[in-house]
């Protein structure tokens, strides 16, 4: 069976895991990047998980409710996540420098094979489209791992606002 289901895996399946692969290993390095490359790929496999979702969502709204708590909860713990002690913002070439960390290529794997065992699934039990039994669980575990990886590059991004823009933004809101 396991055989079957692999030779009819369409072939842009692979090629999202091999880029997304190569993503995740790239990430392995130490880098620089602006701010907004930081929130890229989080979003990216946050659309990737609502995707997933969607069915279930139209089904069910309470799974709706759930991926959203999930989400928000694991986006407060990823912001709080430890901040590696090399991470620094360069404010000469407006980039983070960011230490080398496996746990983004964890992520991304953790997401696809969810994914992929999600589509696999219902493609054998459509039913389960509209079980909550079967939705909660896989609503729960995409707003997690979606918001923890969200959560920490925000946690990341919040590096990139020196002092002096702290202070700026504090002037311009009193100011308004």
């Amino acid at each position: 069976m396991l055989i079957q289901i692999l030779a009819h895996t369409p072939v842009w399946v692979w090629l999202l895991l091999i880029s997304l692969l190569g993503l995740g290993l790239w990430q392995r390095r130490q880098r620089h990047v602006r701010r907004g490359q930081l929130l890229a790929l989080p979003l990216a496999l946050l659309v990737l998980g609502l995707w997933s979702m969607a069915p279930g969502f139209a089904a069910q709204p309470l799974v709706a409710v759930v991926w959203l708590a999930a989400l928000l909860a694991a986006a407060q713990l990823g912001r709080r996540w430890p901040t590696p002690a090399a991470a620094r913002w360069l404010a000469a070439e407006q980039r983070l420098q960011l230490p080398g960390s496996w746990m983004p290529l964890a992520i991304i794997l953790c997401i696809f094979s969810l994914r992929y065992a999600t589509g696999v699934s219902l493609a054998l039990h459509p039913e389960w489209r509209s079980t909550l039994s079967a939705q909660l669980p896989l609503a729960l575990a995409f707003g997690t791992l979606s918001g923890i990886f969200l959560g920490r590059a925000l946690g990341l991004r919040a590096l990139t606002l020196q002092p002096a823009d702290r202070g700026s933004a504090a002037a311009t809101r009193h100011a308004h």
